[in-house]
């Protein structure tokens, strides 16, 4: 199931800590009326910077700790905002930015007053990194891999009846330098309580493909796995309902009872036919939502929803990759997953942003660099017409650098339990942890029509003789869980590897390979054929006409479509790397225009610039602006000469202000250069600089733009309490 901070998919439990005036409309129609219980979890925390011997107790004393909501990324923020937390001592080093590392808490009060009959779950997006989580004092789990989601049955440690249970999750990234770009720190991605029937369906158990498309008619097929958590043996059958774009329902499917033991589970599958189907493509990401019941003597005990995007994609050697039946190219970038002030806990409003830039470039195509995105993003993905290249992992065994903390510490590493993931396919007893993520990756995410592949890995250093059964392994998982999804990886010089003669040429299922695209070629011709992909590119767009010269080429994903944070290693007090086709912030830089006529989208043009700096000009890209944490406005100061053109060469200080019920979250601009992004003042770059904000209750909020010697600007929003809801298509 896909849910975000966006969505309360129903139910109700009181929570003491805060979700009041969150609540928010369903994605869509088949969705309003739940049995099950989502509740979104990401206000009222408390934050602690460094370690605080005791923090998990629920006696604890945490009256001092900073009032946060999550998503929370405390590096980006430093331990002191607004005091600049960039260091050229920093242990993550320029490759994490030159930004800071270690021990964070995190602790929030909630009640419960559903039945104690009921399970409770608590479900996090993602934890950078090493988090442990304590429900009153016990021990639930750790989870070292900061972009894999993970879920723990906190049932047994909760309190029912309205008292006060305290979580309490300790993230840790003190292990530096950890990765070779930003990674951020805490727990940055969404949070969610889940209340079930204990016969309800597993964790990620649903899983919808569409394996007979046309225009005139196609079949969703659907199989769900169901656990009996509770005491007695009981009868259940599973109902399937979809619903159209436009919220009509279809008939109603219902399995076959099976009688399911108490703790034991059931896999139950159905089709729904589909007439005159709205297929899911670039241009029109049409989606449908499979409602699936659980019914225990003909009562609905739990539900399950999934976003369906009715869709056929194959890919071939000679034909490349169709989609519906239709030839077309991944003409992609690869991302980061920072956004610059805002380091990786990003509003989905900010994800929204970047995306919609990159589309009117021409991009339909973004490669996770170098590990799995959010479901929030994939979310975004799936309604505005992307595919997604979803990657695994930067590292396997062996570090790239002498970076001890990043996923080589963990990837062969025995998980003990709870790993707070499904079981890993064919696997028992105790297995290493990249087995435990691969599997929990291509579970949580196989629902998603934007993901177009899997990636196992971008670059890896290990042997060929090392690398091929790990490589094995996680293709035999992939093809396990989704079989219709094919597999590939990022090879570092494939040809010099060993990956063109090989074993890893006949595993991956579509032969991909960084900046040597000839070797790429080369491998996908000898026998068997294999489709291949250059997964990544430098921006020079003379390889496009390699990639449409080669109808077996699939596409390629270019390095990068917005700067990013790290990869900067000796290079203070410059902190990120500057490879995009739009800068941090999202200014196109000349090869973004340059790709956006070869890709054939409309053409834009860059903004007249000017000489003689004369005034500050304020704009915000969104005039409404919500207090819903999935949104933000990005109010533009633009330092131009008296007739509004832009002086490029301008890099003064720019200060904002903010009256009415609304804050500035983080001040921005493209600059390479280290600077804090907290506080009101921001320096202009290229004579731009942001006011990141968002609303506080409803009203009008005032933003104002000054630097010394210029006449000021000003820009108006409205604040509300209304819900944040994402575009679709071409949007924002």
């Amino acid at each position: 199931m896909t849910t975000t901070r966006r969505r309360i998919l129903g139910g109700l439990v009181a929570l003491a800590a805060a979700i009041a005036g969150t609540t928010v409309p369903v994605a869509h129609a088949a969705a309003a009326a739940r049995t099950r219980s989502v509740i979104p979890f990401d206000q009222g925390w408390l934050f602690h910077y460094g370690d605080a011997s005791g923090a998990q107790a629920p006696t604890y004393v945490d009256t001092a700790w900073r009032h946060v909501d999550v998503p929370h990324d405390w590096s980006i923020e430093g331990p002191n905002p607004p005091a600049d937390p960039f260091s050229s001592t920093a242990p993550s080093t320029g490759r994490g930015g030159y930004l800071p590392s270690g021990i964070g808490w995190y602790r929030k009060h909630f009640s419960l007053t559903v039945a104690s009959t009921r399970k409770v779950f608590v479900e996090f997006d993602g934890v950078m990194a090493n988090a442990a989580v304590y429900v009153n004092g016990t021990l639930i789990g750790t989870h070292p891999y900061g972009y894999t989601s993970f879920r723990y049955d906190i049932t047994a440690a909760a309190k029912f009846g309205g008292a006060d249970n305290v979580i309490a999750v300790k993230t840790d990234t003190t292990q530096q330098p950890a990765e070779r770009f930003y990674a951020g720190a805490g727990i940055y991605r969404d949070v969610r309580l889940l209340a079930t029937d204990p016969v309800h369906v597993d964790q990620w158990a649903t899983y919808v493909t569409t394996p007979q498309v046309s225009t005139s008619a196609a079949t969703v097929h659907a199989q769900t796995t169901v656990v009996n958590g509770g005491s007695a043996a009981a009868s259940v059958s599973v109902q399937g309902v979809l619903s159209d774009p436009a919220g009509t329902a279809l008939p109603a499917v219902t399995t076959a009872a099976k009688t399911i033991a108490a703790g034991g589970s059931a896999t139950f599958a159905y089709d729904v036919p589909v007439g005159n189907p709205k297929l899911w493509d670039l241009k029109t990401p049409n989606l449908y939502a499979l409602t699936t019941s659980v019914q225990v003597g003909g009562t609905t005990v739990d539900d399950d929803v999934t976003s369906v995007g009715i869709r056929s994609l194959t890919f071939s050697p000679s034909a490349g990759m169709l989609l519906n039946g239709k030839a077309v190219k991944f003409q992609g970038v690869a991302l980061h997953q920072d956004y610059h002030g805002l380091g990786l806990a990003a509003p989905q409003r900010a994800m929204q942003r970047r995306l919609a830039e990159l589309k009117a470039l021409g991009v339909n195509a973004i490669r996770t660099a170098h590990d799995p995105p959010s479901p929030a993003f994939l979310d975004l993905a799936d309604r505005m017409g992307f595919f997604v290249l979803d990657e695994f992992f930067d590292v396997w065994i062996q570090h790239k650098y002498a970076d001890v903390g990043d996923y080589a510490a963990y990837f062969g590493k025995a998980a003990p339990a709870p790993t707070g993931t499904p079981a890993v396919p064919g696997a028992s007893g105790s297995v290493p942890w990249y087995q435990v993520d691969a599997t929990s990756i291509v579970m949580r995410d196989r629902n998603h029509p934007s993901v177009a592949m899997w990636s196992t890995g971008n670059e890896i250093r290990d042997s060929l003789a090392t690398r091929t059964p790990l490589l094995a392994r996680m293709v035999s998982i992939s093809h396990a869980l989704d079989p219709g999804r094919p597999v590939t990886q990022a090879l570092f010089r494939p040809s010099d590897s060993g990956d063109v003669t090989g074993a890893t040429r006949t595993t991956v299922d579509v032969f991909g390979g960084n900046y040597r695209s000839d070797e790429v070629i080369q491998a996908m011709g000898m026998s068997p054929a294999r489709a291949g992909l250059f997964t990544e590119m430098g921006t020079a767009t003379s390889s496009w006409a390699t990639v449409t010269g080669n109808p077996g080429v699939t596409g390629e994903f270019l390095w990068t479509g917005a700067d990013y944070l790290g990869e900067a290693d000796g290079l203070w007090p410059t902190v990120q790397g500057t490879s995009g086709l739009m800068d941090a912030v999202g200014t196109v830089r000349p090869i973004g225009y340059s790709w956006q006529k070869v890709w054939g989208a409309s053409t834009t043009t860059p903004p007249a610039t000017g000489t003689t700096a004369s005034k500050v000009v304020a704009a915000a890209d969104h005039t409404t602006v919500s207090t819903d944490v999935n949104d933000v406005s990005y109010v533009k100061a633009t330092v131009t000469d008296s007739s509004g053109r832009v002086v490029t060469g301008s890099s003064a200080p720019v200060v904002f202000g903010i009256t009415g019920p609304g804050v500035i979250v983080a001040v921005d601009s493209g600059s390479p250069t280290e600077e804090s992004f907290r506080g009101n003042t921001r320096k202009a770059y290229q004579g731009i600089a942001y006011a990141l904000v968002r609303a506080t209750g409803p009203g009008t909020v005032t933003v104002t733009a000054s630097s010394a010697g210029l006449t000021a600007g000003l820009a108006t929003l409205t604040g509300t309490t209304s819900p944040f809801v994402a575009c679709t298509g071409s949007c924002d």
